[in-house]
């Protein structure tokens, strides 16, 4: 019988510089074509409030601890301060299928209400399998939001800019991106939710 103690914690990425490596594996095992190496210019111990990372870390007894996931939280404007962005999801994949989706969504919340002082969390569904665990994890279908520096890892197989307000600073990481027109856009399955933190 294992009586290993396991615990989870939910911490943000620029608190945890040793994590980095690790994590920048971790998304460039999901999305191979991402800029995941930004993280490493972008989470400096500067980076206090949003965006930022947030990473999943398994630790055992007697083991070090392993990143099995990420989140990325951008503000939302105009409202920022009660609104945030959830992007670049993602679990390990040799650990899927084992509830940790549901266990980062969870956190996140979490973190997005008493640490940041968030009420509402918004989310872009992109395939219908994954709209039906955005509805069981009580998220509402919302009009699309205007994020800002959002897809700075540039994880999907497009940039686009419309919605976006970019700080100045955040510019040159997007040199170079592709850029769809509403037309093309449109044509892309996605759909828009939200979730009020502070609903029963």
């Amino acid at each position: 019988m294992n009586n290993t103690m396991t615990s989870y914690a939910l911490e943000p990425l620029h608190s945890r510089q040793d994590l980095i490596e690790d994590t920048v594996r971790l998304l460039k095992d999901e999305w191979p074509m991402c800029l995941a190496e930004r993280l490493k210019s972008v989470e400096t111990s500067k980076c206090t409030g949003l965006p930022c990372s947030l990473v999943l870390i398994e630790t055992r007894e007697g083991a070090t601890s392993e990143v099995l996931g990420h989140v990325r939280l951008v503000p939302v404007h105009p409202e920022s301060e009660c609104r945030v962005y959830l992007e670049s999801v993602a679990i390990k994949k040799n650990r899927q299928k084992q509830g940790l989706g549901r266990k980062i969504h969870e956190m996140t919340e979490d973190y997005a209400k008493n640490r940041l002082g968030s009420r509402y969390l918004h989310a872009t569904v992109l395939t219908e399998s994954n709209e039906m665990f955005y509805r069981r994890l009580g998220f509402e279908d919302c009009p699309e939001t205007t994020l800002i520096a959002a897809n700075v890892l540039r994880t999907f197989v497009y940039t686009t800019w419309e919605g976006h307000i970019i700080p100045d600073e955040w510019k040159s990481m997007y040199e170079g991106g592709e850029s769809l027109t509403k037309e093309e856009d449109d044509k892309i399955w996605h759909r828009f939710y939200a979730k009020d933190l502070y609903r029963a």
